[in-house]
């Protein structure tokens, strides 16, 4: 469960072209095609280089506070509200960006980190997700780039839902608090393990 107040720089360029055939020059050009999204005002169309939105992302999360450089004149505080990638190619193909306000809460969905899954395993537990994101509010400089469950200590049968998920000071789950995040149940055993014990049994009892 991690939120900072280390703010990352990108830098993009406003466009003046926007259309279909300027999109596909910019990403052979190593640009890909964004827009910035401010309540109240017409959004932004601009252009930012791929391999530094994505080193920047991989680095501090899609839920991070950027400082939009805009043409090296104006600036913004934004998160990543949506990229969109080719079903084809996977070749991403258009991010938009959110403008937020540090003063005004904002609703996003957060990863969800599973640790301790290998501790759970060594007992014979099998982890199963049923949500691989929350929901939730509160005011941006808050929201955690993930919310970390730890299964280590878990037992078959045990469930954990969205209420029992630990979210740091003034970030609240946006969504029914009862939903099921995961449970843990025991393993099957395959047919060759099965009839291997079976023997080891037998042997022992002979």
């Amino acid at each position: 469960m991690v939120a900072t107040d280390e703010r990352a720089t990108l830098k993009v360029w406003r466009r003046d072209v926007v259309n279909s055939r300027s999109s596909r020059k910019l990403r052979k050009a190593g640009f890909v095609p964004a827009s910035i999204s401010i309540r109240g005002k017409d959004s932004i169309s601009v252009k930012i280089k791929t391999d530094e939105l994505m080193k920047n992302l991989r680095e501090y999360g899609r839920n991070h506070l950027f400082n939009l450089d805009i043409d090296g004149k104006d600036t913004c505080t934004a998160i990543v509200k949506g990229m969109q990638y080719s079903p084809v190619s996977r070749e991403l193909m258009d991010v938009s960006f959110q403008h937020v306000s540090l003063d005004e809460e904002i609703k996003v969905e957060v990863e969800i980190k599973v640790t301790g899954r290998e501790a759970a395993e060594s007992r014979r537990l099998l982890v199963v997700t049923q949500l691989d994101k929350i929901p939730v509010k509160g005011l941006p400089q808050n929201i955690p780039e993930y919310l970390e469950i730890d299964v280590a200590n878990l037992n078959a049968d045990d469930k954990i839902t969205v209420g029992d998920v630990r979210y740091p000071e003034g970030i609240v789950p946006d969504c029914d608090t009862d939903k099921l995040v995961l449970v843990v149940t025991e393993a099957k055993s395959s047919a060759a393990e099965e009839s291997q014990e079976g023997q080891e049994e037998q042997k022992a009892a002979e």
